[in-house]
């Protein structure tokens, strides 16, 4: 939902259902508007970061969000802040930066309301400029545009990260990679994706506490569950040009590695991975689509484990 209240001041609200019956707001934002190169936004927002992140849970390539990316949020990746971006060179380069309330904002643990988080990001976009809004993202665009972006993303947050008892300062960086061609005049021979991406988290040498720790879930309130190591995300789609039924298929495959701080969580290097293979059926681009996928997953530690998903995708 929407509302414009003068020709630079703005605002929006998008709600979630939840499993449970209730309802949880995925962004609130006021939105003061003057210029392409410089807007400020204030409220719960996505903060900068990767751009799985960025493309929020409705606009990845495929239907499950990739483990690698931990970047804390208070729900969904949002935090509640201020942050200020734009777009120059002709929509080609994009940046924003923000101050957040942060991670472990809760009595016992590392952060209980002493110091913010600070994230910023910028990206470049070396062909077509991305058709999304603001500073958002996707992993697909089913060749509305030819697409080569770089981003790199950075957070800090003094106190970020462990116990009352027992603080860390949180730091993490990552960059990432999105080629998407259409093959042919207007994609006639069909549209090849390919994404990556590479991080680094640290913790100051400290374990963090449990993820939702005194929260209702383990996902809610941005508390907890933070990691520190070294991960990378590649995955690879090829959109085929003539349709099935009502739409067209997409098989995609996803490879995800995520290796822990050594000494910090057992002996070496212990490292979690998942493998994705599957096919989206697309019928209205993220508007409506159904995802059938082959995840193997293998956490640290742990025999690995086969499963079938199957997703279905509605928005409107």
């Amino acid at each position: 939902m929407g509302a414009q209240f003068h020709k630079y001041v703005k605002s929006t609200l998008n709600l979630e259902r939840l499993r449970d019956g209730n309802w949880n707001v995925l962004d609130g934002i006021l939105q003061v508007e003057p210029w392409k190169a410089f807007n400020i936004w204030g409220g719960r927002m996505l903060t900068p970061s990767d751009r799985s992140n960025l493309d929020g849970p409705y606009f990845l390539s495929t239907y499950a969000f990739p483990m690698v990316a931990q970047y804390p949020g208070a729900w969904s990746g949002r935090d509640d802040g201020i942050a200020i971006w734009g777009k120059l060179a002709k929509d080609h380069f994009r940046y924003v930066t923000g101050i957040y309330r942060g991670h472990n904002w809760v009595q016992g643990g590392s952060n209980y309301g002493e110091h913010p988080l600070f994230a910023g990001r910028v990206e470049y976009n070396f062909l077509d400029p991305e058709p999304s809004p603001a500073y958002y993202t996707a992993s697909t665009y089913y060749g509305k545009a030819d697409i080569l972006a770089i981003g790199l993303a950075g957070q800090y947050q003094a106190d970020g990260v462990g116990s009352a008892e027992v603080k860390g300062t949180y730091k993490a960086w990552n960059v990432d990679g999105l080629f998407e061609k259409k093959i042919g005049k207007n994609a006639k021979y069909g549209v090849y994706t390919l994404e990556g991406a590479y991080y680094q988290y640290y913790t100051d040498g400290v374990k963090d506490i449990p993820a939702g720790y005194k929260q209702r879930t383990p996902s809610y309130g941005n508390v907890g569950g933070i990691n520190a190591g070294t991960a990378f995300l590649a995955s690879t789609a090829y959109l085929i040009p003539y349709k099935l039924g009502w739409g067209r298929v997409q098989p995609l495959v996803r490879y995800q590695e995520f290796r822990f701080k050594e000494g910090l969580y057992g002996p070496g290097h212990p490292k979690t991975t998942q493998f994705d293979a599957g096919a989206n059926y697309v019928m209205d681009a993220h508007n409506l689509r159904f995802t059938f996928d082959y995840v193997r997953y293998k956490a640290a530690s742990a025999r690995a484990q086969g499963a079938f998903l199957l997703g279905m995708q509605f928005q409107y």
